[in-house]
């Protein structure tokens, strides 16, 4: 079993992440035995795309760095459409791999109300 690090993203920058230095905390005191991190978006309505900017930069960064996967979990439309919109723009402008966010989904009626957007 991984040893796996949860953070609720509203409770470290808000429901409405709009600064880019905000993205950086959530990469901040992790442990270092963590070999997963989930990030729970559950309750994050909207992030601009200075803060989207800055963490696909510090995601990459961190996943390279301490070769530890990020889980997104519980990211509703609004968010997973900025993250990709980021994520299209950065491809060809960084030497870093980039990753498709991973959602989990923890049953059948989640995995079906992300599915068609409810």
């Amino acid at each position: 079993m991984r040893a796996s690090t949860d953070i609720k993203v509203k409770n470290k920058v808000g429901s409405n992440p709009n600064y880019r230095n905000s993205a950086d905390v959530l990469f901040t005191e992790v442990p270092a035995t963590t070999e997963e991190l989930v990030l729970d978006f559950s309750e994050v309505e909207f992030i601009s795309r200075g803060f989207a900017d800055e963490f696909h930069k510090a995601r990459l960064r961190f996943q390279t760095e301490r070769n530890v996967p990020v889980v997104l979990e519980q990211v509703n439309e609004a968010v997973q459409e900025m993250l990709s919109a980021v994520a299209r723009t950065q491809e060809g402008s960084t030497p870093l791999r980039v990753d498709f966010p991973v959602i989990r989904v923890n049953s059948v009626d989640e995995l079906e109300r992300m599915l068609l957007g409810c």
